[in-house]
């Protein structure tokens, strides 16, 4: 094979080494963002097609060669779909999803990857051109090794295999800087001007932090006039234009200091002219309204840099703002341990000037790459919003570095004692060596956590150990595995299923229907058969810490594991029921006929005037599909069980036939006071019946699984008027966190052979789950029960689990007192108690144990 074949070969081999990880099992999972920019990129294929090339503005990033490979994928996928679309779809919702259900035989997922083959092409062969104006800055070696770094890196690959700004933006900065530098270091030929110009206006195109490029730019062309202006007394050769840009004052030695200057300037300006060309040549937007399109560009981003909606997370805490430090510390658990000694090698070899560093050139590449990556953090640190992902191009000027260091340990002339295999070793190719130091430290990683390389972390640092407690964890990977564990279990086309990142990441791989788990009323996703939580809503503590700590406390079906993290954890919420975090009264959960189950009530007071009125919504919900049209009968009864109010009918006019299975639906009832109402508690029942035949349907507890008497649910009391009051206590007794044990009186005329009344002022502080017994204990002075009695209060009437916080319950209980009960004074003692748990008593913030000792009855 002649050189040139095999010079042929090797470069089609590198270019496959870059391409192949990133096009790879393209399926395998799906980012947040992908669904909108999968969205974006329908609307701008239609815009092209119909030449509303306004509307070809669809994202102030502003994403536009995002959106041309996403079209490209589409139409090649999908050729007639601008002829069939309905117009434009938004991209907050999965509104284009739902059209390509109804309307074709395409998936999103197929669209999706059709789009991301062109990311993946694109990123692999800008890495690879990228090989060309590197041979002209630091040989063929430098080159080559440089891109062996960037190809297999793999915080790269990962990035650049989505359809999504990053990996493409970063390429593009990256490939424009290297041009540059081949223009300023390398000859200063107008072709590689020519070239980086094209690449930044494409780099602006994709996404705005690419401006940053102008400015670093013009900091390396200010660098390379001040080194002009310094040499300027020297003599050159016949070439003005070597790497020392020596100009010379000699009349026939060259051309002058200034003239060089002027056409570095002049080459800058041609820079950004080239750049403004092909920024707007390629987005239609540009052609119809130039300012109205960077007017709207920069009042959409201002608002975009300020924060996130949701928080991020960093060094173990949700915030809004991780500070300076975060890049820093994301750099370096992104990295790569080859990437941290190359970087450490090329500083120390730099500065000593040896071997590869010898060449100017070198040099001032690997410096003008380093200077490009601390000024790119350092600006991308200012605004709220932070992501390891926005400083990817950082990433590849320090691949670059870290090569050339590499390179540079590998000429060093290393003393070897002793023969054999140890100096044949050292004889060996460098590049034999070289490539198995890479990918060893480097690329191997990216081989170990194929397909989800975003699992990577930095062992140096811990790797996936202690990423999970510094930084921001999870960007989609292994929601794709939770959705296809469930749809291999029964019946999984009909299931509802709420998940972080439900639209895309979930919605793409899943047989069922996704409901999305965000800040709206849990109702709606706790009304589903299964929960599938994801590791940064973990970390960040999303919806609410209390949401987070209710499913930890929970036993998932299933978890997703990879890369020593896991992922995402799968709940079975079918028979379960809602949450104490919910903000719903759920003590009265109840299964009627093992058709309908109460899950919550909502009520505006428990407090009411004789005359008044307010609104109970009951949250209804269907275990089972219904034949009959069930009626509900909803009551206000007194404490002799008599009826002062009733409402009853199809709950809030829907037929129980047509309810879909688990829904929550609202029932609700306005509760009406007569005008002559006496004051008291009251409860509200609620019960189920047939109207066909009157049969009530069962009434089973929905925690303890216990028929309730009546086959009705005592829901909530009701104090109409002024509630009656006993003595205070200074200072009152606390029972947990249920109720204040605020006020009692001990009848004074007790006596032997008689009965105690004992008067108890409770004042509720929350609805507990549970209905708790009263206990009253008359003890002697050894602390021995004499007397005792234990009951629910009001005698069942007004169980704890209907209690409303704030509410006033005073209950007199009587206690026999034994006949034959020596004179003296008796202790009182009271406490609740469930199950023969018993609650503990707290006073004036003691814990006192689990009674409270409320007075003394005198025996004469």
């Amino acid at each position: 094979m002649t050189l040139r074949y095999r010079q042929a070969a090797w470069l089609l081999f590198l270019f496959l080494l870059a391409w192949l990880p990133r096009t790879l099992a393209l399926d395998a999972y799906v980012s947040p963002d992908e669904r909108k920019w999968l969205a974006r990129s329908a609307n701008f294929a239609y815009a092209l097609s119909h030449a509303d090339f306004a509307q070809t503005f669809q994202r102030e990033h502003p994403g536009v060669t995002v959106m041309w490979a996403g079209a490209l994928g589409l139409l090649g996928a999908f050729p007639e779909y601008p002829q069939q679309a309905p117009g434009y779809f938004t991209w907050e919702r999965e509104h284009f999803e739902a059209w390509l259900k109804a309307n074709s035989d395409h998936t999103p997922l197929e669209l999706l990857v059709a789009g991301r083959r062109w990311i993946a092409f694109g990123v692999a062969l800008l890495l690879w051109l990228g090989i060309f104006p590197m041979r002209r800055l630091l040989g063929s070696d430098g080159a080559y090794l440089t891109f062996i770094f960037l190809a297999v890196d793999p915080f790269g690959v990962a990035l650049s295999r989505q359809l999504h700004p990053d990996g493409f933006v970063a390429s593009f900065i990256f490939l424009s800087l290297l041009f540059f530098m081949a223009w300023l270091y390398g000859g200063r030929l107008w072709r590689d001007l020519l070239f980086s110009g094209v690449f930044m206006g494409l780099a602006w195109l994709t996404k705005t932090p690419a401006a940053l490029l102008a400015p670093i730019g013009g900091v390396l062309l200010l660098v390379q006039c001040w080194r002009v202006w310094r040499a300027r007394r020297q003599i050159l050769d016949s070439d003005p234009y070597v790497d020392q840009d020596e100009p010379s004052s000699h009349p026939g030695g060259g051309v002058s200091a200034v003239a060089i200057i002027r056409r570095l300037c002049l080459g800058y300006v041609l820079w950004g002219v080239v750049a403004v060309a092909t920024f707007a040549s390629l987005w239609p937007a540009m052609w119809v309204n130039p300012v109205g399109a960077l007017l709207r560009m920069a009042t959409e981003m201002e608002a975009y840099v300020e924060g996130h909606v949701n928080p991020n997370f960093f060094l173990g805490a949700p915030t809004d703002d991780p500070g300076p430090f975060f890049y820093p510390v994301a750099l370096l658990f992104r990295t790569t341990p080859a990437v941290l000694i190359g970087v450490a090698a090329a500083l120390v070899f730099y500065v000593r000037r040896e071997w590869i560093f010898a060449d100017v050139r070198t040099r001032r590449t690997v410096r003008g790459a380093l200077f490009f990556a601390l000024v790119f953090i350092a600006a991308m640190s200012v605004p709220a919003k932070k992501f390891d992902r926005y400083i990817l191009p950082a990433f590849l000027a320090f691949d670059l570095a870290a090569a050339v260091g590499w390179l540079a340990l590998a000429q060093t002339p290393w003393r070897i004692e002793g023969g054999g295999w140890l100096r044949r070793l050292r004889s060996a190719p460098p590049t034999a060596t070289l490539l198995g130091a890479a990918f060893a430290l480097h690329g191997l990683f990216t081989a170990l956590t194929y397909p989800y390389y975003l699992t990577y972390y930095n062992p140096l640092v811990g790797g996936s150990r202690t990423a999970p407690q510094v930084l921001f964890v999870g960007w989609g990977e292994g929601l794709d595995a939770a959705a296809r564990w469930l749809n291999t279990l029964p019946g999984s086309e009909n299931f509802r299923i709420a998940a972080w990142y439900a639209d895309g990441p979930f919605s793409y791989f899943s047989d069922g229907v996704a409901v999305p788990m965000g800040y709206s009323s849990p109702l709606s996703w706790l009304d589903t058969d299964y929960a599938v939580t994801y590791i940064n809503q973990w970390q960040r503590q999303l919806p609410s810490q209390e949401a987070v700590a209710w499913f930890e406390a929970q036993t998932p079906v299933h978890e997703v594991q990879a890369n020593g993290l896991t992922l995402a954890r799968v709940y079975d919420l079918r028979n379960t029921l809602l949450p104490p975090f919910i903000a719903l009264n759920t003590a009265p959960a109840t299964d009627f006929g093992g058709a309908i189950r109460l899950i919550g009530v909502e009520m505006e007071t428990a407090h009411m005037a004789p005359g008044a009125s307010q609104l109970v919504t009951f949250y209804l919900q269907a275990l089972a599909p219904m034949e009959t049209d069930y009626n509900v009968l909803v009551r206000l009864l007194n404490a002799d069980g008599e009826e002062r109010w009733r409402a009853e009918g199809w709950p809030w006019g829907a037929p129980t036939s047509d309810w879909p299975v688990r829904q929550v639906r609202p029932d609700g009832h306005t509760l009406a006071l007569a005008d002559d109402a006496a004051p008291g508690l009251y409860q509200l029942v609620l019960s189920f019946y047939d109207p066909a035949t009157f049969e009530p349907l069962a009434a089973i507890d929905a925690r303890t699984g216990e028929r309730l008497p009546g086959d009705e649910r005592k829901i909530a009391l009701v104090q109409v008027g002024e509630a009656p009051s006993a003595p205070a206590l200074e200072p009152p007794f606390t029972f947990g966190e249920v109720a204040r044990l605020s006020g009692a009186f001990l009848e004074s005329d007790s006596a032997a052979g008689r009965t105690a009344r004992i008067h108890l002022q409770w004042d509720a502080l929350t609805t507990p789950l549970e209905a708790y017994t009263t206990f009253v204990h008359i003890v002697d002075e050894r602390g021995e029960i004499v007397a005792q009695r234990d009951r629910p209060p009001l005698d069942g009437f007004a169980p704890t689990n209907t209690w409303q916080p704030g509410q006033r319950i005073v209950d007199v209980i009587a206690v026999a007192l034994p006949e034959h009960l020596p004179p003296g004074r008796y202790p009182v003692r009271v406490g609740l108690y469930a199950d023969d748990r018993r609650l503990p008593v707290a006073q004036g913030g003691q814990n006192i144990g689990d009674f409270a000792v409320i007075g003394e009855i005198a025996v004469p």
